[in-house]
Formats: C-alpha cells, sequence, structure tokens
C-alpha cells in the first residue's frame, strides 16, 4: 500500500468536522514550502514587535533552549538581522535588537507565505478569510486576556 501525499490526506479527513485539524496541518503543510529558519523567523518577529529584549528573556518566551537560541541568534547576526550587545547595567545580560535589515527581510518573509498560502484565494476569498482569522484572533485572545496581561506585566517588570 503506497501512503497518501499530504494534499491527499487533507481532502479526505476534510470531513471529519475538524476545522482546528485542518487549518493546523494546512498551515504545517506550508511551512515545509516556505522559508527556512521557523525559530530564526519567530526571533525576528518578537523582537520587531517587543523591541530590544534580553536573550534569556527571548529563551523564556519562546521557549528554547539557551544553546540553541545562542546558535540561531549567531546566524541571525551573521546575517545582520539582529545585533547582540551586552548590557550596560548587567554585562551578564546580552540584549537582542532587530536591525533594518532584519526588518526588510522578516517583511519580505511574510510576504512569500502570504503569497505561498493564498494564491489559489480570489482577492474577495483572501478577504473574508481575513475577516474570520481576526475574528478567531480576538476570541483567542479573549480566552487568554488574564493570562497575556500577567505575563506581559511580569516581562515588563523584569525589564526596566
Amino acid at each position: 500500500m503506497t501512503k497518501p501525499k499530504d494534499t491527499e490526506k487533507i481532502y479526505t479527513l476534510r470531513d471529519d468536522g475538524s476545522l482546528s485539524w485542518l487549518l493546523f496541518h494546512t498551515v504545517r503543510i506550508l511551512r515545509r514550502h516556505s522559508a527556512p529558519g521557523y525559530s530564526q523567523q519567530r526571533i525576528l518577529g518578537m523582537l520587531e514587535e517587543m523591541g530590544p529584549m534580553s536573550q534569556k528573556e527571548v529563551q523564556e518566551i519562546l521557549n528554547i533552549q539557551p544553546g540553541s537560541l545562542s546558535e540561531l541568534c549567531a546566524k541571525l547576526e551573521d546575517k545582520k538581522l539582529i545585533e547582540r550587545k551586552r548590557d550596560e547595567n548587567d554585562r551578564r545580560n546580552v540584549i537582542l535588537n532587530i536591525t533594518e535589515e532584519g526588518r526588510r527581510k522578516r517583511k519580505e518573509i511574510l510576504k512569500q507565505k502570504d503569497e505561498l498560502m493564498f494564491e489559489t484565494l480570489e482577492p474577495q476569498e483572501r478577504e473574508q478569510l481575513r475577516g474570520i482569522l481576526l475574528r478567531l484572533a480576538e476570541h483567542a485572545a479573549k480566552k487568554d486576556d488574564i493570562d497575556l496581561i500577567e505575563h506581559t506585566e511580569q516581562l515588563k517588570g523584569g525589564r526596566q
């Protein structure tokens, strides 16, 4: 018996009623065809959205092992996508910051991902999907609101 292709699995399992599985599975397949370095992209995204952070904060938030994070940061720094500097107040800490090249590269990667993922949809369908996903994201944020607020405050407290 031959193993079905991933796309065949999607069509045969679509009828099980699980939209969450279908969404997750679709993203997982498309991620394999997008730009390499998913963890690197996560780091760039966090630094762009939250600003300069210590390497330890990034490690805790993204749940990455210290050695793995150091390796990822070295790769990003070699590509001139981030800068690493010693914290002037505590020389043991390393502060990470995204560069302009990092911002440009992240924007380029996101555009490529959107094109890859949504090329099959008409513009009207893309807008409908955007509205649905925004509603789902807002709903998820409300469910997590208390935890997110507490977590954000803890992070801010540690960074001041």
